[in-house]
């Protein structure tokens, strides 16, 4: 019998070959019997599949491609597969592509076909399950060990996809950290560079500014001056956070900027920086000042810093008046200038002003600007989630869970006290989310904090009857308190 079924399967192909669709397409499908199995039935399949697409014929290629979803014992196709996949996304059967695709995935457990079926599902949208299919490629790939490749590109699109929605850092750097970028695109080199870039490790930063200096020895490409841009933005975005090992990779990124005046500007702009983070008192006064002799479009702002380090409240508010409009002239500026106004205003106890300034910057991220968190935001946030002003409170809450969306930098008392902050007004969601970013900080405590917090909310889902949710969740709690236990084992001397 299966003589004769490779001799109608032979017969199909050579009627698709030389007479065409139309009359190959019956030839095929008689060769698919009640009963769907074996590597001859797969590939009739496919051959009629084939015929339908090209015939147009919309109807034949959804039930085809979901009796190719049933065959037993179908053996490996994935090199027709990917050519199916692709003229199927071309003449717009999407969805057909991916039933196709997640057939051949669930059979052949390949990396190769995972990543297929991550690229089909990206082209109906689907970006969640992409993101898995991609994650389950790039961990097939590792144990296969003659599929870099696909490990480079599957963790390259899940970055690409972390960085996109900026919900889960931990999960971008980890993909980016584990990626070998040998052999990488430039495109894709980007990508695993900014991922790198949020890391709570500075070396793990430091290489993905390498990657970022290595794609800036062509300036003349986009993505040359691309890299250099985010080099310099890395610098803003860290603040006082910025260490030793990540200005020398700024450094040399910008020191490929072709132009000589500019290349001298920005590598002066650095070195102020770095003189800035490591002044204290007087000093850093004096530096703020030498930094506004570099970039006079900060200098009003400047000026407004240094009368509230030297002079307060008073000297701060003296200074606004004439220096407020032109700071702010961008994003970056009026950011900045917000804060700064903020946390004056809560620690005066002007309520209206600053809940009018913490709802101005939820605004401005909102928007999706892309601009450096300062710390004087963090600050007034954190101050507003202690007062006993519902308004200003709610205004600080809505200002974390958007800071909490675009930075990495961890704020001046640790993501742990701004998780603090809001579980203590009951909003243990976004604390567990400040957790999970002081653990991936490794900020010390974390552990046990966020398995306080699992287990607090374990009781009260139990207290609601919500038995599953509250089992799993102190499940998780004890997994929490059995790690902070082994980080502290682990710390002792020996």
């Amino acid at each position: 019998m299966a003589f004769v079924d490779e001799l109608g399967l032979a017969a199909a192909e050579q009627l698709e070959r030389n007479v065409g669709p139309f009359i190959a397409l019956p030839a095929y499908k008689r060769l698919l019997p009640q009963i769907l199995q074996g590597q001859v039935c797969a590939r009739a399949a496919l051959g009629a599949l084939r015929c339908a697409v090209k015939l147009g014929n919309e109807k034949e290629v959804e039930e085809l491609s979901e009796k190719y979803t049933l065959i037993m014992n179908g053996g490996e196709h994935l090199a027709d597969v990917i050519v199916m996949c692709k003229t199927l996304v071309r003449e717009g059967r999407r969805s057909a592509a991916v039933t196709l695709a997640r057939a051949e995935a669930e059979r052949s457990r390949r990396a190769r076909a995972y990543y297929l079926l991550g690229r089909c599902l990206e082209a109906i949208g689907d970006s969640k399950r992409a993101f898995d299919a991609f994650g389950n490629a790039a961990t097939l790939a590792d144990k296969e060990g003659d599929a870099a490749d696909v490990a480079l590109a599957a963790r390259a699109k899940r970055v690409e996809r972390m960085l996109g929605d900026q919900s889960a850092p931990s999960l971008a750097f980890a993909d980016a950290a584990a990626v070998d970028p040998a052999g990488a695109s430039h495109e894709q080199k980007l990508v695993i560079a900014l991922g790198r870039m949020r890391s709570p490790s500075k070396f793990t930063r430091a290489s993905g500014l390498s990657l970022l200096e290595e794609i800036a020895r062509d300036p003349t490409t986009n993505l040359g001056r691309n890299a250099i841009r985010m080099a310099a933005e890395h610098a803003d975005a860290m603040g006082d956070a910025l260490t030793a090992v990540e200005v020398d990779r700024i450094g040399a990124a910008i020191r490929h900027v072709p132009d000589e005046p500019a290349r001298n500007a920005a590598l002066s702009r650095l070195v102020a920086v770095v003189k800035i983070i490591a002044a204290k008192g007087e000093a850093r006064v004096e530096a703020l000042a030498a930094a506004g002799d570099l970039a006079p479009e900060i200098a009003p702002f400047l000026r407004r810093v240094r009368a509230f380090l030297t002079s307060g409240e008073q000297g701060l508010q003296a200074s606004h008046a004439a220096s407020a409009p032109e700071a702010s002239t961008t994003p970056a500026l009026r950011v900045a200038s917000l804060g700064l106004d903020a946390v004056v205003a809560v620690r005066g106890n002007r309520v209206q002003q600053a809940t009018d300034a913490l709802q101005e910057l939820t605004k401005i991220f909102h928007t999706g600007a892309k601009v450096a968190v300062p710390n004087s935001l963090w600050i007034a946030t954190r101050m507003a989630l202690d007062t006993t002003h519902p308004s200003l409170r709610d205004a600080g809450v809505l200002l974390a869970e958007v800071l909490l969306a675009v930075t990495i930098v961890a704020p001046p008392l640790g993501f742990s006290g701004i998780a603090k902050g809001l579980d203590h007004v009951g909003r243990r969601d976004l604390a567990i989310r400040a957790c999970n970013a002081a653990i991936a900080a490794r900020e010390e405590g974390a552990h046990e904090l966020y398995a306080g917090m699992l287990r607090a909310e374990g009781w009260a889902l139990a207290a609601r009857g919500q038995r599953e949710a509250a089992i799993s969740t102190l499940q998780e709690a004890r997994e929490q308190f059995k790690s902070a236990a082994a980080a502290a084992t682990s710390d002792k001397p020996r």
